[in-house]
């Protein structure tokens, strides 16, 4: 494939990536910071501060279904401005929220918006992307969700004290959805799709949007001939092809690691962090969200880092090694708690852990740091990015898609339950106790990712 210079077309493409990746990681990130403020306004209990947490999930679990349904029917660009329509629709749900109701509600669509787009703009990209920048922009769009995710702590401490803030954190969602609701019809629907649809001629001149007039006839009529292949040997598998003997093993080891990276407890983290630092004797809301922001900031780091050093490192070494520091890390978050908090389950205020009133102290609250650090970096380094490259390695043409469908649909609903449980689970586990359960489960999977997981790049697993 000749290297043309990137075009004007290639461009739109990436910012459309950058776009459905940002919204994802800020949607997802801007509650950690948002949670205190409408405790304050609406009252909220433990388990309502986790549906408000949890309902994003939720929908992302039906809007992530859906679009896998729709995507053949519907074609890719329509889905991708219904994600964008839809994500403008929550932002001002959640801005203009009067009630925990409406509250709720606008969680739920944006939740929906983020699965639409975190299925469909993946797919979207790799069929449209010239093959030599198509695993570069697969990457920047994990790096851009991690990226979505800081401005979002930024958001939340640059309105931590303004009057109502909470509104404008969700709010500004809605300004990039509106830029790639204006961007999206001046792209071409996906080869690919135009293949299912037969429109032969319509792919053929969007590939030669594609690749630029260097390329010649020949070359554009062999990508279509190698599209129809795909299609039609994709088009006659079914769900019952996951379970052939050369299928199954592959598709345990996805759900296997999109498992573990969900019920290590990251997304606890991730949601949470202003509040676990509020445990940790960070008083003012405002603190802890300043202090939450190191929590994004290494995950993006170090998510780069992985990117960089993956290919060399090998994907197995990288996830085995990485587990055994991130469950040290989440060990260790315990630990701290524990000294800090004793066994005594959340209390509303320091004076309610009695003798265990230590949250001023310095040398633990710089362990707990540390900690934290490490189980996010370790986290970023292993199973925040690996999990998706594998499983976007190891299975056939054929059954790609549905086996892809399985294990993202694995991930979503182990977050579901990482995120709805947290809180409740401090109340009863104690801090310590929860951060100590993760590392438990973590373990028990690390044994599975042990013994299963071959080196992908040398051994390959599926030979269809």
């Amino acid at each position: 494939v000749p290297h043309v210079k990137a075009s004007f077309f290639t461009y739109m493409l990436v910012m459309c990536v950058c776009v459905g990746g940002f919204l994802f990681g800020y949607d997802t990130g801007v509650i950690s910071g948002a949670l205190q403020p409408l405790q304050e306004k609406f009252g909220l209990s433990t388990v309502q501060k986790e549906l408000v947490v949890g309902a994003t999930t939720l929908g992302a679990i039906f809007g992530g279904f859906f679009a896998g349904l729709l995507s053949d029917k519907m074609g890719r660009k329509i889905l991708v401005i219904i994600s964008s329509v839809i994500f403008i629709a929550g932002a001002l749900l959640l801005a203009l929220a009067p009630s925990y109701g409406v509250l709720l509600l606008g969680r739920l669509v944006v939740g929906v918006a983020v699965g639409v787009a975190s299925m469909i703009v993946p797919v979207y990209v790799s069929e449209l992307a010239p093959k030599h920048i198509r695993g570069r922009l697969t990457t920047l769009n994990t790096l851009v969700i991690t990226f979505g995710q800081v401005i979002a702590y930024v958001m939340n401490i640059a309105f931590a004290s303004v009057d109502n803030g909470w509104r404008y954190m969700f709010g500004i969602a809605g300004i990039p959805a509106l830029f790639q609701f204006i961007i999206m019809p001046f792209l071409p629907e996906s080869p690919r799709r135009l293949v299912i649809t037969n429109k032969l001629e319509q792919a053929k001149s969007t590939l030669r949007k594609i690749y630029g007039p260097e390329v010649t006839e020949a070359f554009i009529e062999n990508q279509v001939r190698l599209m129809l292949d795909d299609v039609n040997s994709s088009s006659s598998s079914s769900f019952k092809d996951l379970i052939h003997r050369d299928t199954l093993r592959p598709l345990i080891i996805a759900c296997l690691l999109q498992a573990a990276q969900q019920l290590s407890g990251f997304n606890a983290a991730m949601y949470y962090a202003a509040t676990i630092l509020q445990m940790a004797g960070f008083r003012s809301n405002q603190n802890s969200t300043s202090v939450a922001i190191i929590v994004s900031v290494t995950n993006m780091v170090f998510t780069a880092v992985a990117v960089s050093v993956i290919d060399w490192a090998g994907r197995r070494r990288m996830v085995v090694i990485t587990m055994l520091m991130m469950i040290a890390g989440l060990i260790s978050l315990g630990a701290t708690f524990a000294a800090q908090q004793g066994f005594i389950p959340k209390q509303d205020s320091c004076s309610g852990y009695v003798t265990h009133c230590a949250r001023n102290d310095k040398a633990i609250t710089g362990i707990l740091l540390t900690s934290l650090i490490v189980y996010v970096a370790s986290y970023a380094l292993g199973l925040g990015y690996a999990p998706w490259l594998i499983q976007s390695e190891m299975f056939s043409n054929s059954v790609r898609g549905k086996a892809n469908g399985v294990s993202t649909a694995v991930n979503w609903i182990c977050n579901l339950i990482i995120s709805t449980t947290f809180l409740s689970m401090t109340d009863t586990l104690t801090s310590a106790g929860t951060f100590w359960f993760y590392a438990g489960i973590s373990f028990i999977l690390w044994i599975g990712i042990y013994f299963l997981l071959p080196e992908v790049n040398t051994i390959n697993i599926t030979k269809i």
